[in-house]
């Protein structure tokens, strides 16, 4: 069947949003909206509905987020697909997590792990059982997310889904590193970053990287560290992202500032460029502060 021109716009909008273009990508989610309800097309309509949640809960508009996910979850609340009523749930999960109520969080994702048991998801159930142990990590029962973590990582496994795979272990590593056990977080991490190199996830690579020098600098290992952080600076740089490249730029420049000034500066120097960059105003204070303490 020919792409209608619903569907048109519903992908237009989706590429403003990547390029960052946020109010094109709202003002195409919302045409969208009301063309596939025109049509009479419920699943189009509550797929351009999830899309505008999605972009109205990553801009922190938290109640948008909330109307839109429901009211998508109402238009397909009398059909049998089990994936699309757990993918809504674990949104409003995600969304009553971002918002402080954890015990409304764990409803949500408990109900869209049974929709996606019941239609046989495996990733889908992972991703639940991953964000279940992200609140209770947060809670600080590093024991419960633990377990959590490591059934998110199986059932990743069975459904062949390395990224998830590879998220799930980070979160694993971050538990072991909490209650004291590094070299397990290391092994952790490393396959992390092996199954996001593999899937040629640069940013979750970065990412990983990131983890595995902030680990390692609590491991008291400083080349270790030094190449971990360079790695991820490098990657970000790679994939153009700005703000990852900066941070890493002032972790570098911390790991430098004791034994080459110099380089902590050039280090210091080059998260203010990419700050001013961004405009973003309290990174550059901060940045121009560290460097005015490095004298010379």
């Amino acid at each position: 069947m020919a792409t209608n021109e619903a569907d048109q716009i519903l992908a237009e909008a989706e590429r403003r949003w990547l390029s960052d273009d946020t109010e094109a990508a709202r003002a195409g989610f919302e045409r969208a909206r009301a063309m596939y309800r025109e049509q009479g097309d419920t699943q189009g309509e509550s797929n351009a509905l999830t899309l505008l949640g999605d972009l109205e809960m990553r801009l922190h508009r938290h109640e948008q987020a909330r109307e839109a996910f429901v009211e998508a979850r109402t238009l397909i609340a009398s059909g049998r697909e089990q994936g699309d009523q757990g993918g809504l749930l674990a949104r409003l999960g995600e969304l009553a997590h971002i918002q402080g109520n954890n015990a409304e969080a764990r409803q949500f994702y408990l109900s869209a792990r049974e929709h996606f048991r019941a239609g046989g998801d495996l990733s889908g159930e992972a991703h639940v059982l991953k964000r279940l142990g992200h609140i209770e990590r947060a809670d600080g029962h590093e024991d419960q997310a633990l377990d959590l973590y490591v059934a998110a990582v199986g059932l990743y496994r069975r459904a062949g889904d390395g990224l998830g795979e590879a998220r799930a272990l980070r979160g694993l590593a971050q538990v072991e590193r909490a209650l004291g056990h590094p070299e397990r977080a290391h092994r952790h991490l490393d396959e992390s970053i092996g199954l996001y190199r593999q899937a040629g996830d640069m940013l979750g690579e970065a990412s990983a990287q990131s983890a595995l020098g902030q680990l390692l600098r609590g491991m008291n290992q400083p080349a270790e560290t030094r190449q971990a952080f360079e790695l991820a600076r490098s990657l970000y740089a790679r994939a153009g992202h700005v703000r990852g490249e900066a941070d890493l730029c002032q972790e570098l420049a911390k790991l430098e500032a004791h034994d080459d000034p110099a380089k902590a500066r050039r280090h210091l120097e080059a998260a203010l460029r990419l700050y001013t960059k961004l405009g973003d105003a309290a990174q550059i204070e901060r940045a121009e502060k560290e460097l005015r303490g490095l004298g010379g």
